[in-house]
């Protein structure tokens, strides 16, 4: 019983590395569509991406593959396009990049960063995020998604 167990613990700790390196490397299906961009004329670049996209859909439908959109800001510093605020204490904005904020500062402000202020964001170790500017003191920012 014991060699059998141990053979069992040698084969998964053997296949751990394998399976790291298997999710650094894209799927073959998207490597494939992405090497039909590289394609100059136009007609073979398309011929391309159509045979490209049938295991792909098959995959997705299939449910073998799922597209996630990630939830995370796209830059932690920036230029606030607009900003507004929602109660006495809340603020929110948009960056020029699309990113919007809520914005929950310690202490009442007459207003939030203006439009055109460059901002930082800390992420915190619990995952939440920290915003700060000129003008603005640190002040706990929730990221609410992409879009204007």
């Amino acid at each position: 019983m014991q060699k059998r167990l141990s053979l069992f613990t040698g084969v998964i700790l053997l296949s751990v590395p394998g399976i790291a390196v298997a999710k650094d490397k894209e799927d073959a299906r998207i490597e494939a569509m992405l090497a039909c961009e590289g394609i100059a004329a136009n007609e073979a670049r398309l011929q391309c991406f159509d045979q490209a996209v049938i295991p792909l859909k098959q995959a997705l439908t299939r449910g073998t593959v799922v597209v996630e959109e990630r939830n995370a800001p796209l830059l932690l510093e920036g230029v606030v396009k607009t900003s507004g605020q929602t109660s006495s204490n809340r603020y929110w904005l948009v960056m020029e990049n699309g990113d919007r904020w809520a914005l929950l500062p310690k202490s009442s402000r007459p207003k939030p960063p203006a439009p055109g202020s460059r901002v930082k964001m800390k992420k915190t170790l619990w995952g939440g995020y920290w915003l700060s500017g000129p003008g603005w003191a640190e002040s706990e920012a929730a990221f609410l998604g992409h879009g204007s």
